[in-house]
Formats: C-alpha cells, structure tokens, sequence
C-alpha cells in the first residue's frame, strides 16, 4: 500500500542492517549511497506509517 520509493527505502534500510546494526553515520551512508534521495521517503513513513499498520490489522483480522 506504500509508494514504490517507500518500499524501495524500506528494503534497502534493512538490506543495510546486515552491514551496519545500528543506525550511526556508516548505515545512514550506506542507505544515502543506494537511495540518494531515502530523506523523502523517510519522511512518508513517518506521516503515514501508521495508516500502513492500520491496513496491516485490517487484513490479519479477516
């Protein structure tokens, strides 16, 4: 239900999780290297992100 660029940002931040752990400057330059522009959808997420949870509990309770 999200953007493709979300999605997008979504599977690169967590494929960047299994070089770096944590979130310090090397993740955060991986993640920018693969995805220049990840700030935007970065920022969708945290506007919409919820409705995406929403959707998610709708769905599991059918």
């Amino acid at each position: 239900m999200a953007p493709v660029r979300v999605i997008d940002y979504i599977i690169v931040h967590e494929l960047s999780h299994l070089i770096v752990p944590e979130h310090n400057d090397k993740f955060w330059r991986i993640v920018k290297t693969t995805l220049p522009h990840y700030k935007e959808a970065k920022e969708w997420l945290r506007v919409h992100g919820i409705e995406l949870h929403s959707i998610g509990r709708m769905h599991q309770s059918i």
